[in-house]
């Protein structure tokens, strides 16, 4: 697999195809390689992004606008059976890597490409970041908690994008497993963020949105699905969406009263939010937990990413892999995990890949 992508959603595709055993080999900038060896937060001046995404890949450096090397990333490119890049239209078909070129040469290559805005459209040759990318698909306007803040996940860069390439690609091998044709994949990671908000934005969807009944009580304004602070300043997250969840919450701090007032609207679901504010507020986060221990209750400690890769759960399935003075998490796909290599330098690999350094 020829990874042709640069900064975050290639690589993490990438990445996830890695711990799935492909062989991927990361074609570089010989002039600093990806940007995101740069970027911080750093350990000895080098992107901790880069050596947490770029593990178990090679690393080849061409200057692709060189003629002499896009010959030899060609002589490479016949080799692969995937190529990923996450050049703008207008460059990729410049630079030679666009899926028309490649796949005339080779019929069955998949070719996939992570961009922001598709192959087509207006948008096309429309640079972006994440943040535009959820900006304008909705994600934005729907999942902040107020005007000034920002998300703290790249939700169409991972989420999105990386998460749809891989599974494109996946499918793409296997069909042409079936038939022998490779494919042509056009990831946008505007289309794909804006998948995600086909529920949250579900009521919009209907041609007559004032004719919808009711909400699922999931967006912050439920008692019964909410996030509550405790008495030492820390947070519980409450998901009893469930009657059976709900009820149960309610018998163990000794308020049986409020479960039939779940599904209320309007002040009564207000004036209840502050109740059950007022409860959590009795108890500090690790008296909750002692309490709840083995009840059957929607009920969890709100983590900072810390706390979270220190969880003992995560800890107990073998989440994490170490090393490199830090700590990487595991692919959850469910096979045995993989044992990657560290993250290469640039050009480490053109030696045993090219032949020369």
């Amino acid at each position: 697999m020829i990874d042709l992508t640069r900064l975050l959603p290639g690589a993490f595709a990438t990445l996830m195809l890695a711990e799935l055993g492909a062989e991927v080999i990361k074609v570089e900038d010989p002039r600093g390689g990806d940007p995101m060896r740069h970027l911080p937060p750093l350990i000895d001046g080098r992107g901790v992004y880069d050596l947490l995404l770029g593990r178990g890949k090679k690393s080849v450096a061409l200057d692709l606008k060189d003629p002499e090397a896009r010959a030899a990333l060609r002589r490479l490119i016949a080799t692969a059976d995937v190529v990923i890049e996450s050049f703008r239209p207008a460059t990729a078909q410049r630079l030679g890597v666009a899926a028309a070129e490649l796949r005339s040469a080779h019929p069955s290559l998949i070719h996939a490409s992570i961009t922001g805005y598709g192959q087509s459209g207006p948008y096309a040759e429309r640079p972006g970041h994440d943040l535009n990318y959820v900006a304008v698909s909705g994600i934005l306007a729907t999942d902040r908690p107020s005007p000034s803040a920002l998300p703290k996940m790249f939700v169409a860069d991972v989420g999105g994008g990386a998460m749809s390439a891989v599974v494109a690609v996946l499918a793409a091998l296997l069909e042409r497993g079936r038939t022998g044709t490779g494919a042509t994949l056009d990831i946008s990671m505007h289309e794909s963020a804006l998948y995600w908000v086909m529920l949250p934005g579900a009521k919009d969807l209907m041609e007559t949105p004032s004719s919808a009944v009711g909400e699922l009580p999931t967006f912050g304004e439920h008692a019964c699905y909410n996030v509550y602070e405790t008495a030492d300043g820390l947070q519980m997250a409450l998901g009893a969406l469930e009657a059976k969840f709900w009820s149960a919450f309610c018998d163990a701090v000794g308020r049986p009263d409020l479960t039939a007032r779940q599904l209320t609207s309007g002040a009564d679901q207000t004036a209840l939010v502050r109740e059950i504010r007022a409860v959590f507020r009795t108890r500090t986060r690790d008296e909750w937990l002692q309490f709840f221990e083995g009840r059957d209750v929607c009920l969890s400690p709100v983590n900072t990413p810390a706390e979270a890769f220190e969880d003992p759960h995560i800890r107990a399935r073998g989440g994490l892999v170490q090393g490199l003075g830090l700590k990487a998490v595991r692919a959850p796909f469910g096979f045995p995990p993989l044992d990657l290599s560290p993250a290469p330098a640039v050009g480490a690999d053109n030696g045993a890949i090219l032949g020369r350094p």
